[in-house]
């Protein structure tokens, strides 16, 4: 993710502009696409390619993906908070291929060499490849030379026979639906990006196989199956940072945030959760927009008109995320923080008790 200084330093730079007509051609059937989170866009052009397309809110959903999280780390940088919208980190592919009869497999390797290998061979049968790597050394971001974040994924859809492979994402500075560009890579560059050993989340030349032929379209089962592990993720959490409860556990500490950090670390804090709640692959809102637009599709399969409503909810969860983000949009320079970190403690608090309601309300209903 993406400190307050290191986005400033990114939006002076000139980023990659999108390459609709690139030198290398890409396989067919296999676009780049507007979206929101670099994981569910990734599968979904693996999925469209394999003639089985899904929304990426369907596939958020079907695999539990939205949750929170409040976690506090010490980087080189300094003491870094992440709040996260993301849940079932651990098993989110797992269940989302058990939900639409998709094998998914998730290969990691110390090995550069054998990654590199793995990857040509599948891109010689013109199969587009879905890679994890290190934003920071991915050269369509331009971001500054210390900047790490190896939890991105991306899709290889082309190859030129040497040294060169043709990759597809998404502007990274955007908020809500996010802008599809081709860009070329170098094999070299790349592997740097795969085996990139920094944190956050070294992506250990992540390569994400699939198998389709027992793919189904998802059934009432399937989505009902779904809401129940998002309802137990959020309502039963194993530790006070994770769902309902690490939204007050965040209230709680917003709070304190002024104690604990310097001036530097606070503003890039506070920043930084406009990033993680709005800019960061999140959809907007903390992926409550996306996960409402799941339950709109949810109600349609099911037939249960208590999905619609729960829907609106989540949509107006993801307005009052949004608005905690933009408090702190310009936190660099702003002034009031303790008086905004108030209005947000106060907030966090609401979505906690609105979202609670929501998810007993959902359990009840389905």
């Amino acid at each position: 993710m993406v400190a307050a200084s290191e986005v400033r330093r990114e939006d002076s730079a000139q980023m990659h502009a999108p390459n609709n007509h690139p030198a290398i051609s890409p396989f067919a059937d296999c676009p780049a696409l507007d979206g929101y989170h670099c994981v569910t866009n990734s599968l979904a052009k693996i999925f469209r390619h394999a003639g089985h397309p899904l929304s990426e809110d369907m596939l958020l959903g079907l695999g539990a993906g939205m949750g929170f999280i409040y976690w506090q780390m010490k980087m080189a940088t300094g003491a870094y908070v992440f709040v996260g919208g993301r849940g079932n980190g651990k098993n989110f592919f797992n269940d989302l291929g058990t939900r639409t009869g998709v094998e998914i497999r998730e290969i990691t390797t110390s090995s550069a060499k054998k990654a590199e290998g793995s990857l040509l061979q599948a891109l010689a049968a013109k199969q587009p490849v879905m890679l994890g790597g290190d934003m920071g050394f991915l050269p369509w971001f331009h971001f500054p030379g210390d900047y790490h974040f190896g939890g991105h994924t991306f899709v290889i859809c082309g190859y030129d026979g040497d040294n060169t492979v043709l990759a597809s994402d998404m502007d990274p500075r955007m908020s809500g639906l996010k802008k599809w560009f081709y860009s070329p890579i170098s094999l070299e560059q790349l592997g740097k990006a795969r085996s990139s050993p920094f944190k956050p989340f070294p992506p250990k030349n992540l390569r994400m196989e699939f198998d389709f032929p027992g793919f189904h379209n998802p059934g009432a089962a399937d989505i009902v199956s779904s809401i129940e592990q998002t309802i137990d993720a959020h309502l039963n959490p194993p530790i006070k940072n994770f769902g309902v409860e690490g939204m007050r556990h965040t209230a709680s500490q917003l709070l304190r945030w002024p104690g604990l950090f310097k001036d530097r670390e606070l503003r890039m804090n506070l920043f930084n959760l406009y990033i993680f709640i709005e800019i960061g692959g999140t959809g907007g809102g903390c992926f409550r927009t996306m996960y409402s637009r799941f339950l709109k599709e949810g109600a349609k399969i099911t037939g249960n008109s208590a999905l619609q409503k729960a829907a609106k909810e989540f949509e107006q969860s993801g307005r009052r995320f949004s608005a905690i983000g933009s408090m702190f949009k310009d936190a660099e320079k702003m002034k009031g923080i303790e008086e905004n970190l108030q209005a947000a403690s106060r907030q966090f608090r609401e979505i906690a008790d609105r979202e609670e309601e929501t998810f007993r309300f959902l359990k009840k209903s389905i």
